[in-house]
């Protein structure tokens, strides 16, 4: 637990009775904390989706996303498609699109079958939930979903951003229950940690981030054979897109 936990959450975590939960999205009120801290506030995502994509393209989302956005721009008439491990968001995607959502990128290409997707997207932070191999592993294989001429799009937040966030202890409350949580710098990782005390249950969970610069980004692109371009740039956060060669 050391290399993920810190100073007071790592405490926590070594008594017996906290448990320790190895991803933020395995209770719900994390999750939810979790997803509030990493919203993109620099920019609208329901315009920027509106902007950016076209009706008429299959459109998959790879990451965790807003199912109420899922939902709305799919009632929009936008043919999107998801891939979300966690069954406690996908229940959330309306009954009537949720022949279009699948656990594992696997899953999609067994059912849909190579070069389906016009575009592939991945939502809010996504990308700094992969090291270096994963991140380089992820474009060379997402390939095979993408069309010819087929993109990626990917948000990105500034690293100097990322490192002014980054606090020890701060609090929030979620359904009557007070959470704390925190950031740390450790080398190329950003750690998130979160603890919470509920009457007598007591948990800490914690999710690892990786801080890229984008010249990086378009390094791994041109190894997997894409071509990238900036589409957004901000004070806090970038928007780059990938179309496949």
């Amino acid at each position: 637990m050391g290399d993920v936990l810190f100073g007071p959450f790592l405490r926590k975590g070594s008594y017996s009775r906290v448990q320790v939960l190895d991803h933020v999205q395995a209770d719900e009120r994390f999750g939810q904390l979790y997803q509030e801290a990493q919203q993109l506030t620099e920019v609208d995502e329901l315009m920027l989706y509106r902007r950016y994509l076209q009706k008429g393209e299959r459109i998959l989302f790879h990451g965790t996303f807003d199912p109420a956005l899922f939902n709305l721009l799919s009632d929009e008439g936008y043919d999107l498609y998801l891939i979300e491990p966690e069954a406690t968001r996908t229940k959330q995607i309306a009954e009537r699109y949720q022949h279009k959502i699948y656990g594992w990128s696997h899953d999609v290409t067994d059912v849909v079958g190579p070069e389906y997707f016009d575009r592939i997207i991945l939502p809010g932070t996504t990308i700094l939930r992969y090291t270096r191999g994963e991140l380089l592993l992820f474009f060379r294989n997402i390939r095979q979903l993408l069309r010819p001429s087929g993109r990626l799009l990917v948000s990105l937040y500034h690293v100097d951003h990322l490192k002014s966030i980054a606090h020890p202890i701060a609090t929030r409350r979620f359904q009557q229950t007070l959470l704390f949580y925190g950031y740390h710098i450790d080398g190329e990782r950003l750690l998130f940690n979160a603890y919470l005390k509920s009457g007598q249950e007591e948990k800490v969970s914690y999710a690892v981030e990786y801080l890229y610069e984008p010249k990086t980004l378009f390094e791994f692109a041109t190894l997997s054979r894409y071509q990238g371009q900036f589409l957004y740039e901000g004070k806090t956060m970038l928007v780059l897109e990938f179309e496949k060669q």
